[in-house]
């Protein structure tokens, strides 16, 4: 049995807070702000083996900015992660209300930073579909400048029409089959519509909602299908459908350990994919 919790490991999405939105809503408690602590999280890392870990934006100003502005959200980003230099990146953010030439502005210039390692796309936060006319300017930007894109894509199986459904991901691909693509929590329960692309899957979230819909064999499977060389660990901490924060890493590490991956492919999952996926 591998012992998953000591590989070196790389967390391709989490989400952390900067402390002055933490201490501005305290009173409100929730997972981002109880456990969202930039400290807190060093502790984490060095319990779980954890190399270095990628911090997510919500393409959502006003959960990680106190002026609800994407230019603050970009350096409250670069704060966290100077606090732990070469353990903590991050992605680039987007506020679609501003206007694209703006947007494309704004990460041209945040994209030049060493820690920022691409663009994250929460349709579902904007509630603007993936494949519409704003995005595709970012996604046509991304292809030409060989720039890596992670979407947000956790469907289930009866929304057909989600804003981020691997349905609209695929127009996407059709029309940009180079560009650089992650696919977060692996395109939710309509994953098989993203298999056999060449894409990243980061299994984000959604792995413990699998093991409930499928069980361990079940699951082992749809990894397995998703591609090993393709298949990124990652866990979305502090946040998840299933799990209390303290629950989620244990958790992972308990689910995976029962599956069949050798320890050559464990440590693909852990950390080699992940520096494939980022170019490094």
């Amino acid at each position: 049995m591998i012992d998953w919790t000591n590989i070196k490991k790389i967390d391709a999405h989490i989400h952390l807070m900067p402390s002055d939105v933490i201490e501005a809503n305290k009173e409100y408690g929730g997972n981002f702000i109880d456990f969202g602590d930039v400290e807190d999280y060093l502790k984490i890392m060095d319990k779980y083996n954890i190399e270095s870990a990628f911090i997510m934006p919500f393409n959502d100003p006003y959960m990680l900015s106190m002026d609800f502005n994407v230019c603050t959200v970009h350096n409250n980003l670069l704060d966290m992660c100077g606090k732990a230099k070469n353990r903590l990146f991050c992605f680039a953010d987007i506020d679609i209300r501003n206007d694209i030439e703006k947007t494309i502005q704004i990460l041209e210039d945040a994209v030049r930073r060493e820690e920022v390692l691409g663009v994250k796309i929460h349709a579902a936060n904007t509630s603007y579909p993936i494949d519409g006319i704003y995005y595709d300017d970012i996604f046509k930007w991304a292809n030409k400048n060989n720039i890596l894109v992670e979407i947000h894509s956790y469907p289930r199986t009866h929304l057909m029409d989600d804003m981020c459904s691997p349905t609209r991901i695929k127009n996407i691909i059709k029309k940009y089959p180079k560009l650089r693509m992650s696919i977060a929590h692996i395109g939710g329960f309509q994953y098989e519509e993203l298999t056999d692309l060449g894409l990243f899957f980061n299994i984000s979230a959604i792995l413990p909602d699998l093991v409930d819909k499928y069980g361990i064999a079940g699951t082992n499977k749809i990894l397995r299908r998703l591609d090993v060389e393709k298949l990124v660990f990652a866990t979305d901490y502090p946040d998840n459908r299933k799990l209390e924060p303290s629950e989620i890493y244990d958790k992972y590490f308990e689910i995976l350990s029962q599956m069949d991956f050798s320890e050559e492919e464990a440590e693909k999952i852990c950390r080699l994919n992940a520096l494939k996926m980022i170019n490094k």
